[in-house]
């Protein structure tokens, strides 16, 4: 650059950078801390919940013991070599599927997961349990429900046994895998057509008007009319085994699950509180 006078005007020095002050050295490091705090917090979320899954599933099923597949026996039952039946634990088959998915694992090594509690056989005498096989390192009971060959049938395990279950169920439900895909088994409780699937493990979806009793029956009401309305009863001598009092459920929207029978409306006997999920509270999770 040439000043007016003809000379040239000397570069402009740049600016020097401006010495970190020992304020904001100090609010860097409360960052890096704050953010390695956070890190080393999620971690160890991770980790404890790795731990109370593993936790959990101790407390649920045994130890694996090895053992080999002889053939399917049934829906959701193996027979193991040495002879014994496996009943796979709380579940009903759901899609055609679920058949050649047992047979495919003929002359397959598995680790056998008896289940714990005091219910460790049905009354047709199999061993209900889980099975792992080594080939896949995954629980067939969580295969199956993930790709929606078969559904959570809540029966002896707790609830908190089942929640892994229910999560499985609830991932092949978005991915629509398997009977997600073919036909929706979940019915309105006000669905014309639900007498078509009498006889039938469904889930049915609605709204408990009203909860009625009698000295050894809950009802919950779906409808204004019992005799023609959607009808879910509970035993009360199973009330020992729920958490939350039934009479709560007025006014929630639920999914029951359970056979169909032909009583008045429909009915579904409800011998396990977790036959009956309330959609605002478990909807939300994975």
């Amino acid at each position: 650059m040439v000043s007016p006078r003809g000379d040239a005007t000397p570069p402009r020095p740049l600016p020097r950078p401006l010495p970190h002050s020992p304020r904001s050295r100090a609010h860097a490091f409360r960052l890096r801390l704050r953010a390695a705090v956070w890190l080393t917090s999620i971690a160890l979320f991770i980790i404890a919940a790795s731990a109370d899954a593993a936790r959990a599933a101790d407390d649920c099923f045994g130890p694996g013991e090895p053992a080999t597949v002889a053939a399917a026996a049934g829906p959701l039952t193996l027979r193991l070599a040495d002879g014994r039946l496996l009943r796979l634990a709380d579940l009903s088959p759901a899609d055609p599927g679920a058949a050649p998915a047992l047979a495919a694992l003929t002359g397959a090594d598995v680790l056998l997961h008896p289940l714990r509690g005091e219910v460790v056989a049905d009354r047709h005498g199999r061993l209900l349990g889980d099975v792992v096989p080594k080939a896949t390192t995954e629980s067939l009971r969580a295969q199956l429900l993930a790709r929606g060959l078969a559904l959570v049938d809540p029966a002896v395990m707790s609830e908190g046994c089942l929640e892994t279950s229910f999560m499985a169920e609830r991932r092949a439900e978005r991915a629509a895998k398997g009977v997600w895909s073919q036909r929706h088994p979940v019915l309105s409780a006000g669905a014309p057509d639900r007498f078509a699937r009498i006889g039938q493990t469904v889930l049915v979806e609605g709204t408990v008007l009203s909860v009625g009793r009698s000295s050894r029956t809950i009802f919950l009401n779906f409808g204004a009319d019992w005799r023609t309305d959607f009808t879910a009863m509970i035993v009360q001598g199973t009330l020992v085994k729920w958490v939350e009092e039934p009479g709560t459920l007025t006014g929630a929207r639920v999914r029951v699950r359970g056979v169909l029978e032909a009583w008045n409306g429909g009915l579904v006997k409800v011998e396990h509180p977790a036959q009956i999920e309330r959609l605002d509270a478990s909807r939300g999770r994975p």
